[in-house]
């Protein structure tokens, strides 16, 4: 399917997957995962171990599988969350020596190649070693800078498979990447009239030059921009993996070992003119560190399975920003003209968690799951005005006015769990019924003036989830169908708002709300002849404040979710017709996202609300040709040229305008592979 629909980046899975919807940053790379609503829970695996949105992102090639699992989760392996998680799978090594070597030309002068290999070194090592390049010109044309959304990316993965003897399992994997693009383009201008001062606060330092520059970005387009910038982004994550397996009759012991880093630097505008509104340098440096074990099986005559395990995980994050504002034409970034955020912050996890499910009768079984999580998080942040003035709250007993730190720790634990029951009805249909509880970890308000306000509380999720999974025969076509619905309760919610504290206004971020979510997803899967198969997915959510109060805006209970679209529908359509050499496959595939709020703040800013938007994708490819070991396909995405938005935010109010990143405009390649 992933060939089929020709993905190759986070932000095509939402084609494929109902109520799954990515969020992109401008800086590109790290991409925010939201599922049924739910976004600060959702977490992505590759080798059975949690992964950087960087990482992931460019490991989109030589899988086995994607799966998207909705609901908290936690009482079944790795990490607990409250939204879900996204696991990728690579190939494994194999017994056979085998290979492909695939290049793909497109618009925009994209380049791409692929080689993977698998290497048996004997019967009880294998190797499996890939690399992919992918190399795109800009697709946003700037006149006075380096185009933007240009890609550059290298990657690697090796991986190696040891069985030493009938009993014991060694799995490998190293992944790395490189990237070295430029960021994603803030078009500006969208809003009407011509902003003035002091309505529009640019406009009091740049005069009638900001609405002219404004109104010339309107001219220009959404493809064309003119920011005098050196725009860059560059990312260096990679990720060691071990996974040791023991089988010892009816139980399985896994040590699932992961560490991973990853440095990243982005230096872009925020504004698509050439003033200096707002330039900003983000520099990251992480590291991950996670360990599990775990013991699967079996008893009662394998009328009882289950699991439990131990998982713990070190995270350091150092991160470093640098913004340049309202500065007047030709000012340097440096410390004296900007203001600067950041600082380390460590998370130290540990949990341990069981779940077992028992077959009652042959028809009917009963799970039942629990998770205890303890997260003991600190942190140290500093802030700077422009002149390197430390502008932290001297007052606080957490800061060090001297060596500017604040330094804030907290320790949150939680016991989740997961209790559902399936059955039977026949063969082919099965009824299942579920509750689980999730728990997402508190954090910090660093450069807030009241140590009340410093530490967030965890947040806590209960969802309800019923559905049916059945293979049926209409008329003697098979039909596979799975129909879910969802009911969730959603509390302590961490939100960035405003918020009166001592008659004071504050903003930071809180457990400022609570809401009720639910929905419903259906897919099928039908073959009304043998070489035609239809897909068909759809989700609907309702994602609503049950209260949401802001010191500014004042009662904003009525505001949907960001990231949260209410409908989602994709449909595909697969062809195989076999030649005397070789197969013809053709794919065409529809998706649709209804309108979708990019922030929780958007009753009263529309600006804030992208609109919803189809998209249509073609692929033909001929296998095997004239019984070669020569594939070739063409394939185009967003073959009608739709304009789309990715992300979009109302700055109306304070700089006269809309800003919005846009999705790709249509797309077409060619590819070949050669299998050995």
């Amino acid at each position: 399917m992933l060939e089929s629909h020709t993905i190759t980046t986070g932000t095509d899975l939402q084609k494929l997957i109902p109520t799954l919807n990515v969020g992109v940053s401008i800086f590109g790379g790290t991409q925010q995962f939201s599922l049924r609503g739910v976004r600060t829970g959702v977490v992505s695996y590759l080798n059975e171990v949690p992964v950087d949105g960087v990482l992931a992102d460019q490991m989109l090639w030589d899988l086995s599988s994607i799966q998207a699992i909705s609901g908290p989760q936690g009482t079944l392996f790795g990490k607990n969350s409250t939204g879900g998680a996204v696991l990728f799978v690579p190939n494994q090594p194999g017994e056979e020596f085998e290979g492909y070597v695939e290049g793909r030309l497109g618009r925009f002068n994209l380049r791409e190649g692929t080689a993977v290999v698998n290497l048996p070194v004997n019967d009880k090592l294998a190797l499996r070693i890939g690399a992919r390049v992918t190399k795109r010109d800009g697709i946003i044309d700037n006149l006075t800078g380096p185009d933007l959304q240009a890609q550059d990316h290298r990657s690697l993965r090796v991986s190696a498979l040891f069985k030493p003897n009938a009993v014991l399992t060694n799995y490998t994997t190293f992944n790395y990447a490189h990237r070295d693009d430029t960021p994603y383009a803030q078009i500006s201008g969208s809003g009407a009239g011509t902003p003035s001062c002091p309505t529009a606060l640019p406009a009091c330092v740049y005069g009638a030059s900001y609405a002219n520059e404004l109104a010339a970005q309107r001219a220009r387009g959404i493809r064309t921009v003119s920011i005098p910038l050196d725009a860059s982004q560059s990312a260096s994550p990679w990720q060691l993996t071990n996974v040791l397996s023991g089988h010892f009759g009816a139980v399985t012991a896994k040590y699932i070992f992961g560490y991973q880093k990853n440095k990243d630097r982005q230096f872009t505008s925020q504004l698509s003119i050439p003033l200096p509104v707002i330039i900003g340098l983000n520099q990251n440096r992480t590291s991950l560190k996670t360990r599990e074990f775990q013991l699967l099986g079996s008893a009662f005559t394998e009328r009882l399975t289950w699991v439990a395990g131990l998982y713990a995980s070190d995270s350091d994050v150092n991160n470093f920003n640098s913004y340049l504002l309202f500065a007047p034409v030709g000012t340097p970034h440096n410390n004296n003209t900007t203001q600067q955020t950041g600082g380390n912050t460590t998370t130290d996890s540990k949990a341990a968690y069981a779940q077992g499910t028992l077959a009652v009768t042959d028809r009917f079984n009963v799970t039942v799951g629990a998770r205890y999580t303890q997260d003991d998080v600190k942190t140290a942040q500093f802030g700077y005005s422009p002149g390197h003035v430390c502008n932290l709250p001297a007052a606080l007993p957490s800061v060090n006015i001297a060596t500017c730190t604040q330094r804030i720790a907290a320790k949150t634990d939680a016991v989740t769990y997961n209790l559902s029951a399936d059955f039977k009805v026949s063969d082919d249909v099965l009824l299942y019924a579920t509750t689980r509880k999730g728990y997402n970890a508190g954090g910090f308000n660093p450069n807030i003036n009241d140590a009340d306000l410093e530490v967030v509380r965890p947040e806590y999720i209960t969802d309800y989830e019923g559905g049916l999974k059945a293979d049926w025969s209409l008329g003697g076509m098979p039909v596979r169908t799975n129909i879910s619905t969802f009911y969730a309760k959603y509390k302590d919610i961490q939100r960035t708002t405003s918020l009166v504290f001592d008659n004071l206004i504050v903003t930071g971020n809180f457990n400022a709300a609570k809401a009720t979510i639910y929905g419903a997803q259906i897919e099928i899967l039908a073959r009304p002849v043998e070489p035609l198969t239809l897909q068909a997915s759809y989700g609907y959510l309702h994602t609503k404040y049950d209260s949401f109060q802001n010191a500014l805006l004042g009662d904003v209970t009525g505001n949907s979710f960001a990231q949260a679209p209410e409908d989602t529908l994709n449909v595909s359509a697969t062809y195989r017709h076999a030649l005397p050499s070789g197969e013809l496959v053709a794919n065409v595939s529809y998706a649709y996202i209804s309108k979708v709020a990019y922030s929780d703040d958007n009753l009263t800013t529309p600006g804030n609300i992208a609109p919803g938007y189809g998209l249509v994708d073609a692929r033909l490819d001929w296998k095997k040709v004239g019984g070669s070991a020569v594939d070739l396909g063409v394939y185009v995405k967003n073959a009608t040229d739709k304009e789309y938005l990715l992300n979009t935010t109302d700055r109306t109010g304070r700089f006269g305008f809309d800003s919005r990143v846009y999705g790709d405009p249509r797309t077409f390649g060619v590819e070949i592979r050669y299998s050995f």
